[in-house]
């Protein structure tokens, strides 16, 4: 059915047209002081449910509130849908999100992996497991806690002779790409969530298909997804929300939310600041979804292997796949270039909408850039600017929470981002509205 927002949210009475982002999230940790983060072990970097509490709180958002609609001078015109409650709708079920939903993309062996591999290593006796599969929680003085599962060594897929195996160890060398994206309490209830999020985003999205200046769309997971792959997890990435979205778009899970004009292709711009190698791999020889990733160049920074700028595709996907590897500390001037370009090739390709991948950690100030041989000097003016110029493609546009690593700013550019949306697209339907 229609998103819950109702078609009057596009303008206000006789007054200018305005579009509205609907933002779906989920209270998981949040709690009101983003207590969620203590249940992961400590990272230098990665602050997840802190980053997600920042964004919504820069963007207007109040404290258990289930929905409502924030209007204000200062920030962009926003709808919070909090998921919870569609927790409990058939839909909604444990076994319905990663089954028939998560597991359209992801190969079900993983996914299996996902669901049970904190039970399996919580079950375990304390002396069964290996103490190179431990990453215990900084200052944690109970002897009975049990440490988060990250892998000791990972797995040479390639190489004749290996598999998966059955035991939670081998099976975390063989899905882990790193060390850096731990299996802990709690995780898969976030995970789920954010199936969810990118679920109800999708839904939402049809009825405005043709009409994208009134509304665009803003998944804030907790956990980004752009480096998961089909069979594989790291960069802090479980399950790829982007992807996903794109996906059933193309492919309506339930025979309801298919709607009798169908998206026939779909893109996927990544402008995190590393390369969306995850996406890449997922859409790697299909036809149907064009994937452009702007990025620090991989001979200077993560993901290292992937990212190159003649990696392109192949097969039915050979020339849907466009890297646009930047220079050392790379500015606005050339990043504004790099995205015209990947906008002209979406716009090329006969997209229909377009899923963003947005990623916070291209700022100047952002700690995990290797400053000596990648990094990126984005201003939170650029942010803007970069806003404007996606809503100038006149696509739909839904957008996925990726990294972003100073908590303390990541909301101020994902509403500086909106902001310039919010202008262009205003600026589209006052024009819209004068010639009509």
């Amino acid at each position: 059915g229609p998103s819950p927002f109702g078609a009057t949210m596009s303008g206000n009475g006789d007054g200018p047209p305005k579009t509205l982002v609907e933002v779906y999230y989920d209270y998981h940790g949040l709690e009101g002081d983003d207590s969620g983060q203590s249940a992961m072990p400590k990272d230098i970097y990665n602050a997840p449910y802190a980053r997600k509490g920042a964004i919504l709180r820069a963007l207007g958002w109040e404290p258990r509130s289930v929905f409502f609609v924030k209007d204000t001078g200062n920030a962009p015109y926003c709808s919070f849908m909090c998921v919870a409650d569609f927790r409990k709708a058939p839909y909604g079920a444990s076994d319905a999100l990663w089954l028939t939903i998560a597991s359209q993309l992801h190969d079900i062996e993983m996914i299996q992996y996902l669901r049970t591999a904190w039970d399996r290593w919580k079950g375990m006796p304390m002396e069964n497991r290996c103490k190179f599969f431990r990453r215990e929680k900084d200052g944690e003085s109970d002897p009975a806690a049990v440490p988060a599962l990250v892998p000791s060594n990972f797995a040479q897929r390639s190489e004749p002779g290996s598999k998966a195996g059955t035991d939670v160890h081998s099976q975390t060398n063989w899905y882990h790409t790193d060390d850096e994206t731990p299996i802990f309490e709690g995780l898969l209830e976030t995970l789920e969530s954010d199936i969810l999020v990118a679920l109800k985003t999708y839904h939402a999205m049809l009825p405005w298909r043709n009409r994208p200046q009134s509304r665009y769309f803003y998944s804030l997971v907790t956990h980004p997804g752009h480096h998961a792959g089909k069979s594989s997890i790291g960069g802090y990435c479980y399950v790829n929300i982007a992807a996903l979205i794109a996906h059933l778009m193309l492919h309506p899970p339930y025979e309801e939310y298919a709607f009798p004009v169908k998206y026939e292709k779909v893109a996927i711009l990544d402008i995190d600041y590393h390369c969306g190698n995850g996406t890449i791999s997922i859409f790697w020889d299909r036809p149907d979804v064009f994937v452009a990733s702007i990025h620090a160049d991989p001979s200077g920074d993560y993901p290292w292997n992937s990212g190159f700028a003649d990696q392109i595709g192949e097969g039915p996907g050979e020339g849907k796949t466009l890297n646009l590897p930047l220079t050392p500390g790379a500015g606005w001037a050339e990043y504004e270039k790099a995205l015209r370009a990947a906008l002209a090739a979406i716009k090329d390709f006969g997209a229909e909408a377009i899923v963003v991948s947005l990623g916070l950690d291209t700022h100047r100030d952002d700690p995990v850039q290797e400053k000596a041989t990648a990094g990126m000097g984005l201003t939170s003016e650029d942010y803007f600017e970069m806003g404007k110029l996606l809503a100038g493609a006149n696509l739909q546009l839904a957008f996925v929470q990726e990294g972003g690593y100073q908590v303390a700013v990541a909301g101020q550019l994902v509403a500086q981002v909106f902001r310039g949306v919010e202008a262009e697209f205003n600026r589209t339907l006052s024009r819209k509205r004068r010639l009509d």
